[in-house]
């Protein structure tokens, strides 16, 4: 799906986080269940359904109906949440976002054009959780934003760090901790 550069590595892969499936997965299983629910009550009410054979298929065909509906939507949340994903990697930030079944967007961004990378967390939930919005914006190529991340800080932090400093990986490198992509300069000499 993705090709990275020979030299390029990847740094984090962000999707939603999982709280993000907690209510729209309660819902559809809810709906799921009012099925039994219904026909467990509904001879008490109506009681030509349980005992006239004729009904049978008319409402094993809804019934069926009805439930593959409901698969149907959760396989489609569950999809546009799992395909969701940010990739970062040395050299670029990559967004991939999935729309629906059949409708996705790949958008890039070369970390060296990104100016300002912010984060919003709202509400106690996030907050205690630890997710929220992760937006960066860059010179030329617009914005990207990245809706109920986790690990927010780390992302920014890693983002951050290979924007500012041209892809070169920072902290302990050979020759006793130092960082050597500067190249020692002499002293300028006057004739």
């Amino acid at each position: 799906m993705i090709s990275l550069n020979p030299d390029e590595k990847i740094l984090m892969v962000l999707r939603r986080h999982w709280f993000v499936m907690v209510g729209p997965t309660i819902l559809l299983v809810v709906l799921l269940l009012f099925p039994s629910l219904f026909f467990t009550l509904a001879p008490r009410f109506f009681p030509s359904i349980g005992e006239d054979p004729s009904f049978q298929p008319v409402i094993n065909f809804y019934l069926s109906l009805y439930i593959l509906t409901i698969l149907l939507y959760l396989f489609i949340f569950w999809s546009d949440y799992y395909l969701d994903i940010w990739i970062i990697t040395t050299k670029r930030l990559i967004d991939i976002e999935q729309r629906g079944l059949f409708n996705r967007q790949i958008s890039e961004m070369n970390l060296n054009n990104i100016q300002n990378v912010s984060i919003e967390i709202k509400g106690v939930v996030p907050t205690l959780l630890k997710f929220g919005n992760l937006r960066v914006e860059t010179a030329g190529e617009g914005s990207s934003t990245i809706r109920e991340a986790p690990r927010l800080y780390e992302a920014k932090d890693i983002i951050l760090r290979y924007s500012r400093h041209g892809h070169r990986p920072l902290g302990n490198t050979e020759g006793g901790g130092q960082d050597h992509s500067e190249q020692d300069r002499s002293p300028e000499t006057h004739s």
